[in-house]
């Protein structure tokens, strides 16, 4: 679906110097240094991916994301999606993707939001039975009902959030681009919008390309991940592989009656105990699951039991405080 081969990014910044003297220096000549956004970025991305774009702010996500779109030029390298260069697809490629940028709305102000919705139809020339299937399904799955006859700026953040989401799935895209689509909405909100994409990518198949600050987005909605650091591409591949490179520890909680030293069996694990729930916590490169699970039935009469997987947090906070 999406091809990239050292793909940069550099851009001419003018620099003016401070104060009345500086501006009229820079009239009559300004200087410029170069900021690189993005350098030899390469991956690949397979069709209906859900994949999420982590990085800190500056590393180049947004920048990314215009380039595949094709709002950018590239300095240097290529991008090509569906096969074809972004810059040149024209009409044909804006018609096969959808785009939202946070809280930059694609509805007009004044009107209805039913009547922006009507307008995407004609737009883009979709089938009459098309759009009001489409119309119809997200409608329903973001609960829209109650904000289609008023005008955006009479809604909440986040139904219009919902409703910006709803419109660019109107034309059946196959690819959407979403750079930071929760920010700083209500946490029922987000639950709505992040089941919708996900339903939208496991049910209809449509591909997803997140940037998102809040981990959550990207837990609940990407199987798979690119890293860019400073412009600097350093991971491409699955989520979970990216969790179990980055963390090097997991933790069991057990409910139950403990029957034995679970240290007798395990001696490099740390356990803690809280009331009847006894919390063990272990290297992964030291045990298997499997020794875990067997030392854990020996020595706990289990009532209940948990295995907590690596969280995202946790590895986005090692890779950006010096992981790499």
């Amino acid at each position: 679906m999406i091809e990239v081969k050292e793909l940069s990014k550099v851009y001419r910044v003018n620099v003016k110097q401070p104060g009345l003297k500086g501006a009229l220096i820079s009239l009559v000549r300004s200087e410029q240094i170069e900021k690189t956004a993005l350098c030899n970025v390469s991956f690949h991305i397979k069709e209906g991916a859900a994949t999420a774009c982590i990085g800190e702010n500056g590393a180049g996500k947004s920048t990314l994301i215009k380039l595949l779109i094709g709002i950018l030029t590239p300095t240097q390298g290529s991008a090509a999606v569906f096969g074809r260069d972004p810059k040149k697809s024209g009409q044909e490629y804006l018609r096969r993707i959808g785009v939202v940028f946070g809280q930059k709305s694609g509805l007009w102000t004044d009107i209805p939001v039913v009547e922006s919705y009507r307008a995407v139809r004609v737009l883009y020339k979709v089938d009459r039975k098309e759009f009001d299937r489409n119309f119809q399904r997200v409608t329903e799955l973001l609960d829209l009902g109650p904000v289609l006859n008023s005008p955006p700026r009479k809604l909440s953040l986040g139904q219009r959030m919902k409703a910006d989401i709803g419109m660019v799935f109107l034309h059946g895209p196959q690819l959407l681009y979403l750079d930071e689509p929760t920010i700083g909405l209500d946490i029922n909100v987000k639950h709505t919008i992040r089941t919708f994409l996900r339903h939208m990518n496991r049910e209809e198949g449509v591909g997803i390309f997140l940037t998102s600050h809040d981990l959550d987005d990207i837990d609940e909605i990407c199987d798979d991940a690119i890293v860019i650091s400073k412009g600097r591409l350093v991971y491409s591949g699955a989520l979970d592989e990216l969790k179990h490179h980055y963390v090097k520890e997991r933790m069991v909680k057990v409910v139950g009656a403990r029957l034995g030293e679970i240290r007798a069996l395990l001696p490099d694990v740390r356990v803690t105990q809280e009331g009847r729930t006894t919390k063990i916590v272990y290297a992964l490169e030291k045990y298997s699951s499997e020794q875990i699970l067997s030392a854990v039935s020996r020595c706990f009469r289990i009532e209940d039991i948990t295995i907590q997987e690596p969280d995202i947090d946790e590895v986005v906070s090692r890779i950006f405080d010096g992981g790499m």
